[in-house]
């Protein structure tokens, strides 16, 4: 009898990725993952080159798509497209976790995904989805540190009394 091998889970930041296609699977044209996602949790603002379909199975996102002074709301059933290098971020405004499947084309995101996240091994190793993750805690220096290496680009609010002229 062949046993079923566990699919590649990933804590990203905030969020359960599980791999059901590998950009290896599919010699780097499309990836596909389930993204699992805690009230409030989601990336900082970026851009790159991979184009992102999501689709919303559970909760209650907010999306950004270039502007960032307009965020929209989407459901469960919703599908939002990112065009390549589009500025784009989403969060979990929900009370519980949210849920979606994602589709990258040509799937070299999924590498800088695995470079920054941590592999799960198993069940102990998964934060509670339904609990506000303590951001104090998070360490997100591989985040910046591998992002130019996968062509991910950041766009972070300027702070006050930072700018300089």
């Amino acid at each position: 009898m062949e046993t079923q091998k566990k699919k590649e889970e990933l804590l990203v930041l905030t969020d359960v990725l599980q791999v059901l296609v590998s950009n290896t699977e599919t010699g780097n044209t499309y990836a596909v993952f389930e993204e699992n996602v805690p009230p409030l949790g989601g990336p900082p603002p970026h851009r790159h080159p991979d184009e992102e379909v999501f689709y919303i199975l559970e909760g209650e996102f907010e999306f950004i798509l270039n502007d960032l002074a307009n965020p929209f709301k989407v459901f469960a059933g919703s599908v939002v497209h990112i065009p390549s290098n589009g500025l784009h971020t989403f969060k979990n405004i929900g009370k519980t976790a949210g849920k979606m499947v994602v589709v990258l084309s040509p799937g070299n995101l999924l590498d800088y995904f695995r470079a920054i996240g941590t592999l799960i091994i198993d069940e102990s190793q998964k934060p509670d989805l339904a609990k506000v993750p303590d951001f104090r805690k998070m360490d997100v220096s591989k985040v910046f540190e591998f992002a130019q290496a996968h062509e991910v680009e950041f766009v972070l609010p300027k702070v006050a009394g930072n700018d300089v002229n």
